[in-house]
């Protein structure tokens, strides 16, 4: 049977989707970016590091810090996935009247900026607010 991490609890599925794009956070920081509660994460990383998913590896400047990685075997998880997306999309696309396609071509600029936004750190405030460019 083929493991998947769309199969995980939606709690662990964020926290593998926050670690993924951004390895090397600390339990705290990935509550912070997640808002959650520290032991809520902590509960999450746990479940996780037991599936095989998750790592935990000393921080050099701070040996008191402990810092999260995927593992090998939640990269493969994910590629694979990713691939299985490509081909699903691909597929459909296909399928699509021309001019439909050429539309989202069109769009996927704007759509990549938005993904690269959505998985940008954050502060909690929008980013017009973090780069100043909300008229205050």
């Amino acid at each position: 049977m083929e493991e998947r991490l769309d199969a995980l609890p939606a709690s662990e599925l964020e926290v593998m989707r926050l670690l993924v794009r951004r390895p090397g956070l600390s339990v705290g920081e990935v509550a912070h970016q997640l808002g959650l509660r520290v032991s809520n994460a902590s509960t999450t990383v746990r479940a996780l590091i037991g599936r095989g998913l998750l790592r935990r590896q000393g921080d050099p400047a701070d040996g008191r810090v402990v810092r999260l990685a995927p593992t090998a075997r939640a990269q493969a998880i994910r590629r694979r996935r990713e691939a299985e997306w490509e081909r699903a999309l691909r597929r459909r696309l296909a399928s699509l009247p021309a001019d439909d396609r050429q539309r989202l071509l069109e769009a996927s600029t704007a759509l990549a900026l938005l993904a690269r936004e959505l998985a940008a750190p954050t502060d909690g405030r929008p980013a017009a607010d973090r780069e100043g460019r909300d008229g205050r």
